[in-house]
């Protein structure tokens, strides 16, 4: 199943820096799992794990130790490694990644008006099938920009710790929120 497809059922994305033991079984309500730690052994156990659970695994590629930033990181993932996407900050990666089958979502940082900027400019050109803001707080204020220069689906993470934040962003029109906060991976 389309992980854009997933997200409009369960929007609310858990988001794993601690790769040792996963509550994946807490997490049975989570369609879609974004790896940001661990290395390139957890992979397989965490998408075993995941898999039982009907669950889709994207890897931050740029996080997970051991992967390379490369063509060759990217094969790896999809053909061992399994997982269902990737998530990177890096636009060059996200054209051979939908080579390999592998859906994309590219990370941008919203610091200021220029990075947003830039962030977009560069989201024209790889054209990832979704696009992470961080911080996610920020996406209600932004969205109207955002929508001015692209249409591809925005998910927001990073400092969302409310559940009125969560409605808040999706009420934007955001397509899912990735949290590690183990309270909101139980909204929604």
């Amino acid at each position: 199943m389309d992980f854009l497809d997933v997200l409009k059922e369960r929007p609310v994305i858990a988001a794993l820096r601690e790769v040792e033991s996963p509550p994946l079984g807490k997490l049975s309500n989570i369609g879609v799992l974004f790896v940001l730690g661990g290395d390139i052994f957890d992979v397989p156990r965490i998408v075993d794990q995941a898999r039982r659970f009907g669950q889709l695994v994207f890897i931050d590629i740029d996080l997970v130790k051991g992967v390379g930033k490369d063509s060759s990181g990217v094969r790896y993932l999809a053909t061992e490694g399994k997982v269902n996407g990737i998530i990177t900050t890096k636009g060059n990666l996200i054209a051979g990644a939908r080579r390999d089958g592998l859906s994309t979502i590219q990370r941008i940082f919203a610091l200021d008006s220029e990075s947003l900027a830039g962030g977009l400019n560069v989201v024209s050109k790889s054209k990832p099938d979704a696009v992470e803001i961080l911080p996610g707080l920020i996406v209600p204020k932004i969205m109207t920009k955002i929508r001015s220069k692209t249409s591809i689906p925005i998910i927001a993470g990073g400092l969302i710790t409310e559940k009125e934040e969560v409605e808040e962003i999706l009420a934007s029109g955001a397509v899912g929120v990735s949290t590690t906060s183990h309270d909101l991976l139980q909204f929604h």
